[in-house]
């Protein structure tokens, strides 16, 4: 078995840095307490009530770990032994293991000038990483984060025994640039928030989480109105989110990161009470962004009212300049005929210059694919209209046949810059990309066995591709 050191770096992908401590790991390590003395730094309170006790058959790294049995309205409390300056770390991490999904964990720090509660945070079925964003606390004048006491977790909602598994307690630095990503575009992670720079952008995009615990993106969020029956539009609104209730919870993901884009999901849950999770499918205001390296950036927002009171309305306003799949060239869309429960827009933003117009041209009236080897029965889930160009992603989509894939393409009438190209396979090996004789370069793996690559420069005529490697068993529907 490797170090445990080794073992948590390789299991939590925010220790990438090399900047963590363990507060508690359970593990018989000869410089720290034995794993079962360590269980012996918690207890539930109101004391008297729960269980916990060492265990050796559910752990998320090393060999031990600890079982908690948290009956309703109880908390687990964790006396910081040792290291009580928290000041240099920007994240809490608990190794958690759930046996059902809840949306109802919340922790609160103590230290020697008062306490800090966390926002809900969701915990999945099996070992969770949860991440609590702590580096906000430097800032406030009534917590002293060179002196934490204690760490206390608790399911607030719980009307019956919560048991779970605890392993690796740690604190962590993650502050850090992200790469890869395309080239003059930075991207830089500290906690939980991104900060973002695009090429034609003055000013940074900062994805951060605000105090109901959803992230937005600052300056450049859009506008996003929802109106119930009753509802009335104020001058001056920026967010109405009432129709969903006041019970939510935030997550932030990082899709892709490579050298052609960088996609990131927002993802607002709105359960109607607690425990209602049948599925991640629960009411819900999901965010996608797709930012490419020539300052372009596609939005595509799904709204998903499943089970919740009427919206009459809805209305979206972009940052400025923005095109609209199916809308076209304006500065909001208002629906008051929502039909729901789900519905999807989607937009472009181009930075301001000389080929803006092209881009928002190219985004709602894209160029046509002529494909000699392809399989033409497959297409994007993001093409609406069927056309070849993924409107929720900015690029265009084709499948192989057989592990070939030959196509032309007809830029728009305009001609347009830096189109990009995914083609699925499902490759097994190696994939070369070539337009007119000359090889492209980079080509990135995507999760799901597709390969994106950019056509450089500006098109302005019809050009001819050729995707070849050797395709697997299946073919991506």
């Amino acid at each position: 078995m490797a170090p445990l050191p080794v073992q948590q770096a390789r299991a939590y992908p925010e220790t990438s840095t090399g900047v963590f401590v363990s507060l508690a790991d359970f593990e018989n390590a000869p410089d720290r307490p034995r794993g079962e003395q360590q269980v012996e730094y918690f207890r539930v309170v109101p004391s008297g009530k729960g269980e916990r006790q060492f265990v050796v058959n559910v752990t998320r790294t090393g060999a031990g770990a600890m079982e908690v049995t948290l009956p309703a309205g109880a908390k687990l409390e964790f006396q910081v032994p040792w290291l009580r300056d928290f000041g240099g770390y920007t994240l809490l991490s608990v190794a958690l293991h759930s046996e059902v999904l809840r949306d109802d964990l919340r922790v609160t720090l103590t230290s020697s000038l008062g306490n800090w509660k966390s926002h809900r945070t969701l915990v999945l079925p099996g070992w969770n990483n949860v991440l609590i964003d702590i580096q906000r606390l430097k800032n406030m004048p009534d917590f002293d984060t060179r002196n934490v006491r204690s760490v206390v977790l608790e399911f607030a909602d719980a009307t019956e025994a919560v048991r779970f598994h605890l392993d690796d307690l740690m604190l962590i630095d993650n502050r850090r640039e992200i790469q890869p990503v395309p080239e003059g575009v930075t991207l830089r992670k500290s906690g939980l928030d991104y900060t973002l720079t695009l090429p034609g952008l003055d000013k940074a995009i900062e994805i951060a989480q605000g105090p109901d615990g959803l992230w937005r993106l600052g300056d450049h969020q859009a506008s996003f109105l929802l109106y119930g029956p009753a509802d009335s539009p104020v001058a001056g609104e920026t967010e109405r989110l009432g129709p969903m209730g006041e019970r939510c919870v935030g997550r932030v993901k990082l899709l892709e990161s490579n050298p052609v884009r960088i996609r990131i999901a927002n993802t607002w849950y709105f359960p109607t009470r607690s425990g209602e999770w049948a599925s991640l499918a629960v009411r819900q205001v999901r965010w996608e962004y797709a930012f490419y390296g020539d300052g372009r950036w596609v939005t595509q927002v799904e709204l998903n009212n499943s089970g919740g009171q009427e919206i009459r309305g809805v209305s979206i306003t972009p940052p400025p300049p923005a095109m609209w799949h199916s809308y076209g060239q304006t500065r909001s869309v208002s629906d008051w005929t929502f039909q729901g429960p789900v519905r999807k827009w989607q937009w472009i933003f181009a930075p301001p210059g000389p080929r803006c117009e092209a881009m928002q041209e190219g985004y709602v009236r894209p160029g046509r694919l002529v494909p000699t080897i392809a399989d033409e029965s497959a297409s994007a889930e993001g093409d609406s209209d069927h056309d070849g160009f993924d409107e929720s992603e900015g690029c265009y989509f084709l499948a192989a046949k057989a592990g070939n894939c030959r196509f032309a393409f007809e830029p728009p009438a305009q001609g347009c810059g830096n189109p990009v190209f995914r083609v699925a396979g499902k490759w097994t090996g190696a994939v070369t990309v070539s337009s007119e004789g000359l090889a492209i370069r980079p080509t990135v793996r995507l999760e799901d066995g597709s390969v994106l690559f950019v056509l450089p420069g500006w098109i302005n005529r019809r050009t001819t591709v050729e995707v070849t490697g050797q395709a697997g068993a299946e073919i991506l529907p």
